[in-house]
């Protein structure tokens, strides 16, 4: 899988652990402020931890540094 399909996917789930967290906290009788802060804590909990782990197992592609130019005074090639 490619890091933008992991970092998608751990994104869904951290969507869906957000609803579960919102719908359980509705179903037990809480206000809506309740519930809708407990569903957002659960998904930025959820997608932080994912996030986390995905940085761990994916490292971003690294960008070879540029090669350095010859010093100057130097010749690079037999003169003629």
């Amino acid at each position: 899988m490619t890091r933008g399909a992991t970092v998608v996917v751990t994104l869904l789930v951290a969507v869906i652990a957000g609803l579960v967290a919102g719908i359980v906290m509705a179903h037990l009788g809480a206000g809506a402020l309740a519930f809708v802060g407990t569903g957002g804590g659960a998904f930025v909990a959820v997608a932080t931890l994912g996030m986390l782990i995905v940085a761990y197992l994916m490292p971003p592609a690294q960008v070879p540094a540029p090669a350095a130019p010859p010093p100057q005074g130097q010749a690079t090639a037999a003169s003629s």
